[in-house]
């Protein structure tokens, strides 16, 4: 059967994942596109539903008949965020968060606001190895920008959000690392091992209250004509920088 209607429960249940409050009362998030489904599947991930238009073609999925639900175009677009969509996505739900010690290096974000940039971090630092990423005063990462932006990397790094009580005790005696243009030249820069790598916003850097923790700070060397790199961009180079 092919839901045709906008209003339908099951429709409207799913598109209010779209908003933060409804991802919070349904303690559920969305994927979308093929590839980031498959992904899920494959890596275990609780997946409570997968949506396709009526126009996909694309590959099956060995679900359960009442886990697959297919819709109109009309509907999907409804649901989607995609300008292009693909035709299929996935209700997953959402993990615990409550902050734990890590397991490794680790990556503190303080207050990065954009859902492009922090979905863009997050994937980054399931690529560098970075499994533990603290998030304090951040955008929603299970947004559908931020998790379009991070694309699989949010199924395989673990997120930590709480205040600063929560995130600060779950880090223990970690040294925290301070990333500031003021700081040692990353070229020459030994951290600590294992050590937590603090990323602050976009707008304002790393608050007072985290950079009172941190022991050491570290900079990207920079041309003078170049004032600051974007925090997606700085926190790329120095997670791979640091890692070796």
């Amino acid at each position: 059967m092919i839901i045709t209607s906008r209003t339908n429960e099951s429709v409207k249940r799913i598109a209010a994942l779209k908003e933060k409050k409804g991802r919070r009362e349904a303690r559920a998030y969305l994927v979308e596109g093929v590839k980031q489904v498959r992904e899920a599947l494959a890596g275990g991930l609780p997946v409570e539903r997968v949506v396709l238009s009526e126009r996909y073609a694309g590959e099956e999925f060995s679900l359960p008949p009442e886990k697959l639900l297919r819709v109109s175009a009309s509907v999907f677009e409804k649901l989607s965020e995609e300008a292009a969509p693909q035709g299929v996505l996935a209700v997953l739900s959402l993990p615990d968060c409550t902050p734990a010690p890590p397991r490794g290096n680790a990556l503190f974000l303080d207050g990065i606001a954009d859902p492009g940039n922090l979905g863009t971090i997050v994937r980054t630092a399931n690529g560098a190895g970075y499994a533990d990423v603290y998030l304090r005063n951040c955008a929603d990462p299970f947004a559908p920008k931020c998790v379009r932006a991070a694309m699989s990397g949010i199924f395989f790094v673990r997120l930590h959000i709480g205040g600063d009580g929560e995130l600060f005790g779950a880090l223990g005696g970690v040294p925290f690392v301070c990333a500031d243009m003021a700081g040692e030249d990353m070229f020459s820069f030994s951290p600590p091992r294992p050590f937590c790598l603090v990323i602050g916003s976009e707008a304002n850097g790393v608050s007072e209250e985290v950079r009172a923790r941190c022991a050491q700070t570290v900079s990207v060397p920079l041309r003078e004509t170049c004032e600051s790199l974007n925090a997606a961009v700085a926190a790329g180079i120095l997670m791979y920088q640091l890692s070796k």
